[in-house]
């Protein structure tokens, strides 16, 4: 015998609000990739014998003084757009996300004879750039910097990071769904109203499409 799942109210109005908080914030991550210009697809790892894994608030805390610190002393100016994503452990945090204003001159190029993953093996084997942040990694560990190819590509690809996983863990830690710098362009509302008929995307990807018009 089997009792009838009863259905809860209660969850259905959670659900519908971690959906809608889920889409406004994969909107705000995509409208800020794509008005601002970016040069490096980063990914930053923890070490655990330098900050506990799991916890991702003073992690970021300490991480965001350091780039502060990093462009005071480098008189440059480092834009980023970051979203936080669960390990398969389920403990231990990475980062994903967009850069720019990071010179190439401050970092390693990948070599054989590196310690390195097996991604990062495979790219080098290519013949293609993947570059190491040696400071980053001195003080918080493993990262992997890729210089962007395709700006539209790139922009469709990061909102990928923003999913119910990850709403429900940060929500958990009260943290944040992505990290942004001070001073990102936003989008300007040029012209509003109802567009009538069949408007094909330009580009789709398997998060995003959208259509350019003249203005």
């Amino acid at each position: 015998i089997e009792e009838e799942k009863k259905h809860s109210v209660r969850c259905s109005v959670n659900e519908q609000k971690l959906n809608n908080n889920l889409w406004r914030s994969k909107q705000k991550v995509f409208e800020l990739a794509y008005c601002n210009s970016w040069e490096w697809f980063v990914t930053f790892t923890i070490d655990e014998s330098k900050y506990t894994r799991s916890d991702l608030k003073i992690y970021y805390k300490h991480f965001s003084q350091f780039l502060r610190d990093f462009s005071k002393k480098h008189s440059i100016k480092i834009k980023y757009l970051l979203i936080p994503e669960l390990h398969k452990d389920g403990e231990s945090w990475h980062l994903h996300g967009l850069m720019s204003g990071l010179p190439l001159e401050l970092l390693h190029r990948f070599v054989f004879g590196d310690v390195m993953s097996t991604y990062i093996a495979d790219k080098v084997s290519r013949g293609e750039s993947v570059y190491n942040w040696i400071e980053y990694q001195s003080k918080f560990g493993f990262c992997c910097i890729e210089p962007i190819l395709s700006h539209m590509r790139v922009c469709c690809y990061i909102t990928k990071y923003i999913n119910k996983d990850l709403c429900r863990s940060v929500t958990e830690l009260n943290a944040n769904l992505y990290y942004r710098s001070h001073g990102l362009q936003t989008a300007k509302v040029l012209k509003q109203g109802t567009f009538i008929g069949n408007y094909p995307p330009d580009w789709e990807g398997e998060y995003c499409k959208g259509k350019t018009f003249p203005y």
